[in-house]
């Protein structure tokens, strides 16, 4: 069985799990928050982990207009989830 991948990245962490023989992003956790992109399945977990980057980039560029609720992220063509922060 495999199991999925937590991988550092920059000041958080990408999470993605293999589904078949395929990938899928599970989320993007930035600053305590965690973020769940439309489900998609990806060749590699290189193409995968490589896509869960450009998510993580793009929330860190918009981190002050974020608050708890769903996005539409034209450049990336996908939908996230904003999950609430634990505390």
């Amino acid at each position: 069985m495999d199991i999925g991948i937590i991988e550092s990245y920059s000041n958080g962490f990408l999470e993605i799990v293999p589904e078949s023989d395929y990938w899928q992003i599970v989320a993007i956790h930035i600053n305590g928050h965690a973020y769940c992109p439309t489900p998609r399945l990806y060749r590699s977990e290189k193409v995968a982990l490589a896509k869960a980057a450009q998510i993580y980039d793009w929330l860190a560029d918009r981190e002050g207009e974020i608050s708890d609720r769903v996005y539409y992220c034209s450049e990336l063509k996908l939908i996230l989830w904003q999950q609430t922060k634990l505390s």
